[in-house]
């Protein structure tokens, strides 16, 4: 029954699309050659140079009554690979004991061709009850640029569900943190180091940032989500100086903070901007300059919209055991799908081990990837109210 679906998935993952290096090009290419190849209508949309998204669509068969339009949404792009660490070839996608190898086996080449299996056994069905679309994007790993992409360009502003089939072991993601990563830096004048008092050392000026925003003083937000928790920042990178004898002219850390629903980028500048204050007041040639590097939104549905409902429902007849609703911390083209015209659920789940994404000799036992294709296919047909 799985002959056709796994020798996609092999197939998917011998195609190298590492981010930054490989670009999704060529599996883009296998996958709309693929779809376009059973009669499916696919656009080939060219984000940037080497990063290529895909929008499918099936229509609702001739009997339809009231047809919703159920998105279904994936990345093509994966981690790097050291390939030395592997003991199985990472583009390999050998099939050994019901398991299936390769970069991308869990995160997330299984999800985008269980999407794409379903999508194939489903087209020109004339029982099909509802109209699918299949968004598929790159570049999710490093800013969600394709995701971000297809929203400004209105394909998702049809849709009255989604479903992203990220690995996540059989839970059910109902919201997500975002991501606002600033450079803060500060501006010195250089002089050498013998003569210190000729120069303004932007190292001591960022310090001072940093002891400001280490210190008790200092709070994001007292904000938390119930599940999600608080805001969490982390200053992750340090750069500055000219040479060993200089003094440094320029200074700066990345803070990279997870955001909650209600806690964005406004709220985060707003927070950074009252530290400027502060330092400001104590020295009137101080000076720091925020630069707002990533930005990407938390999203959240509720937990009891219907469609989450069906979902749960539909994972629960599939493992016949509950489905816990979570919180995800991470990232996921859901929050670059959120800010739509439309507003939609979005669910993110699929039976694939997330414990096994981005790991050295990732895979998934296949009976994974069979679950995943049964949830998506009941959920294309099943009859929406």
């Amino acid at each position: 029954m799985l002959t056709e679906p796994i020798t996609y998935l092999q197939r998917c993952l011998q195609i190298p699309s590492t981010n930054p290096l490989d670009g999704e090009e060529n599996v883009a290419t296998y996958i709309y050659e693929l779809l376009t190849s059973h009669g499916i209508k696919t656009d080939w949309i060219e984000v940037s140079p080497k990063r290529i998204c895909l929008v499918a669509t099936i229509e609702a068969g001739a009997a339809a009554v009231h047809p919703k339009t159920i998105g279904f949404s994936g990345h093509l792009d994966t981690v790097p690979v050291k390939i030395s660490e592997w003991t199985k070839d990472p583009f390999g996608g050998a099939i050994e004991d019901g398991r299936i190898y390769g970069r991308g086996a869990s995160d997330m080449k299984s999800g985008v061709m269980a999407m794409v299996s379903t999508m194939i056994e489903l087209n020109q069905r004339d029982d099909l009850p509802n109209r699918l679309k299949l968004l598929i994007t790159s570049d999710e790993e490093n800013g969600m640029t394709g995701a971000r992409h297809l929203t400004a360009r209105g394909d998702a502003d049809d849709l009255d569900a989604l479903l992203i089939t990220e690995p996540t072991s059989g839970f059910l993601g109902y919201s997500q943190k975002g991501v606002v990563g600033v450079e803060i830096s500060c501006v010195g004048k250089s002089a050498h180091s013998s003569s210190p008092q000729l120069g303004k050392n932007a190292i001591d000026d960022l310090y001072r940032v940093i002891r400001e925003i280490k210190s008790d003083r200092f709070t994001m937000t007292d904000q938390r989500h119930p599940d999600l928790g608080p805001v969490v920042a982390s200053i992750t990178s340090i750069t500055g100086g000219e040479g060993p004898n200089v003094i440094p002219s320029r200074a700066a850390f990345y803070m990279d903070i997870r955001t909650i629903p209600g806690f964005g980028r406004e709220q985060v500048l707003q927070a950074l901007e009252e530290v400027n204050q502060r330092l400001r007041q104590q020295d009137d040639t101080f000076s720091m300059k925020v630069t707002v590097i990533k930005d990407i939104p938390s999203c959240e549905t509720e937990r009891d919209d219907p469609f989450l409902q069906i979902v749960a429902d539909t994972m629960e007849f599939i493992r016949q055991q509950p489905t816990k609703r979570v919180a995800i911390p991470g990232g996921t083209d859901g929050a670059m799908f959120s800010p739509a015209a439309r507003n939609f659920p979005i669910a993110v789940a699929s039976f694939h081990d997330f414990r096994l994404a981005h790991q050295i000799d990732e895979s998934i036992p296949l009976s994974e990837y069979a679950e995943t294709i049964e949830l998506c296919m009941r959920l294309a047909l099943h009859s929406y109210s």
